[in-house]
């Protein structure tokens, strides 16, 4: 896997999503995966029997983390388990937040999602090789608790409770406050003990790289690993 930063521009097509319902897997569409920028090394040319003191300066493409962006598509259903309608909605402005985890079987059902614990967090470290000295470890990244108040389906976290942070826009680092676009949010299930991380759903509001997007996201990535780790996806509108 290259070391680059992985950044996923995604279309995400919400089939059936219910108010006050749990999040919903997504479908994924329109996918562009792009990589970080070649750097050309600066030179000197010194003079024989001199010596040189000078300060070195690198951006280095972190290789354990992968962002995604994009935007959010939806309707809201009526439906039967066959997935048989009765009726359905189109949304035209998405609210609710995005999902992403490394499992495929989360029990959304209230109030089993809360904010991540210390353990749960250092297992997703370990997972991805993030040892206590890397400057962008896991808790180091998401070491802010400022964020809204949100619902995953009939269940309430509560403000500034969960371990936090937020992406950049216009390609500028972001002083979280309650309102922040773009917060993220680490949460668990708290039945089997894995990572979720959450982000809302800011509809058409200029990201990182002042296009329009509805969210942002990073998640962390093993440097280590032969193959990147797959990650599901899903998305509740409201």
């Amino acid at each position: 896997m290259s070391a680059a930063l992985l950044v996923l521009i995604a279309l995400f097509v919400c089939v059936s999503v219910f108010v006050l319902a749990d999040p919903t897997g997504s479908t994924i569409s329109n996918a562009v995966t792009v990589y970080g920028p070649n750097t050309t090394p600066a030179s000197r040319t010194d003079n024989r029997s001199t010596i040189t003191t000078m300060v070195l300066n690198a951006t280095i493409q972190t290789s354990r983390w992968k962002a995604y962006v994009g935007n959010v598509t939806g309707v809201l259903t009526l439906d039967n388990p066959s997935n048989m309608t009765i009726y359905a909605w189109d949304v035209t402005t998405v609210t609710g937040q995005v999902y992403a985890t490394r499992y495929s079987n989360i029990t959304w059902s209230s109030p089993n999602i809360i904010c991540a614990n210390s353990s749960v967090i250092s297992a997703e470290a370990t997972f991805n090789n993030m040892t206590g000295s890397m400057p962008d470890r896991i808790n180091r990244t998401f070491n802010w608790s400022i964020h809204k108040q949100f619902q995953i389906g009939t269940n309430t976290i509560g403000q500034n409770n969960c371990s936090s942070t937020v992406t950049y826009m216009n390609d500028t680092r972001q002083v979280p406050t309650t309102s922040s676009p773009f917060q993220e949010v680490l949460l668990q299930d708290n039945i089997s003990n894995v990572l979720i991380y959450m982000t809302s759903i800011d509809y058409q509001t200029q990201g990182y790289d002042n296009a329009s997007y509805d969210f942002q996201m990073i998640v962390a990535e093993s440097d280590v690993k032969a193959s990147p780790t797959p990650y599901y996806f899903y998305v509740e509108l409201r």
